[in-house]
């Protein structure tokens, strides 16, 4: 049995489902104030054009809008727009019934209620979106550097560069301890191996999403919603990982499959010839994103729209054990 000092518990996260309130999303969880706001997704043009947009908000300031492209199912282009988003100073209000993130002169770049969101980056996207399902949030207790986790998915509709696009949308909040900063933390400076926050819609309309996470010291958790069936939480997981290249670190080394176990039941991510997005050499070695799309290993229907990036941080699956076989792209 593995022991930890007190006040530190390896990172082992707690997970609920909460009531979908966007207070929620700015209050603070467990003595933890929001550190950052995130609008992240999958959108489609009828022509099926593919971009992955990703918008961060800290408490003070914006981080530039990141748009990337996919065209006829090719790799994504990354870019990350400084010149076509704002990227200055921001303030968080609740105005009206729904809480807002403007820039000085006032213009609304993100805003959410209880049922809706509305994302605006000028010419490079608007947005709007309904919501699907229940809040969910984690905590990972510790004395240094804890940590919570806020998600709401929404149904969204809107452009990009002026092309309709339709989709499935993640609006997450990070929440730390004060002076700690999310994005410089454990998660992402030793915890995260293999996570996939996913949302699949079925013909029938029925929607699945989640997060299935797997990391180092414990970090561990599956949490996810089912319109047509039973939720599920689980910590005590296995999960089995196979990337597209036998060297792991190498940059051809992107993930293929990840299945995750637990709660007698097993999930599985996989490629399915998802579009690769490019190294990313301002992270930790080793981190990979691809998209794919996630089931139930049961499942037997055919997705209609999916959202599952995956992002894995390659090295770190070797550590947890977590890579077992190598696959051939």
């Amino acid at each position: 049995m593995q022991q930890y000092t007190g006040g530190h518990y390896g990172f082992q996260a707690v997970g609920s489902f909460i009531e979908p309130e966007a207070d929620a999303q700015w209050r603070d969880v467990a003595n933890l104030t929001m550190d950052m706001q995130y609008f992240y997704g999958s959108v489609r043009s009828e022509d099926g054009d593919y971009w992955w947009p990703i918008r961060g908000f800290y408490a003070d300031k914006a981080r530039f809008l990141h748009l990337s492209e996919s065209k006829n199912g090719s790799d994504f282009t990354y870019a990350t727009d400084e010149n076509n988003s704002y990227g200055g100073p921001v303030e968080h209000r609740k105005r009206d019934g729904r809480w807002e993130v403007v820039t000085p002169e006032g213009t609304v770049l993100m805003a959410a209620d209880d049922s809706t969101m509305e994302w605006n980056d000028g010419t490079e996207l608007t947005m709007t979106g309904e919501l699907v399902g229940p809040g969910l949030q984690f905590l990972a207790p510790d004395d240094d550097d804890a940590f919570a986790y806020t998600s709401r998915l929404f149904k969204t509709t809107g452009t990009i560069k002026g092309i309709p696009v339709t989709g499935l949308v993640f609006h997450d909040t990070m929440h730390a301890l004060p002076g700690k900063h999310f994005l410089t933390g454990p998660l992402i400076t030793k915890l995260e191996a293999a996570w996939v926050a996913f949302a699949t819609e079925f013909e029938d309309g029925n929607i699945h999403a989640g997060h299935l996470i797997h990391g180092t010291e414990d970090f561990n958790l599956m949490i996810l919603h089912r319109t047509d069936g039973p939720s599920l939480i689980a910590r005590d997981i296995v999960v089995e990982a196979e990337l597209t290249d036998p060297d792991t670190m190498s940059e051809n080394a992107y993930p293929e499959r990840v299945t995750y176990t637990g709660g007698g039941e097993t999930w599985v991510w996989e490629a399915s010839g998802g579009p690769r997005c490019p190294v990313r050499h301002d992270l930790p070695a080793g981190h990979r994103w691809r998209q794919g799309w996630a089931h139930h290993i049961d499942e037997t229907r055919r997705p209609k729209t999916t959202e599952a990036l995956m992002e894995t941080y390659n090295g770190r699956l070797i550590e947890t054990g977590a890579l077992r076989q190598k696959v051939a792209n």
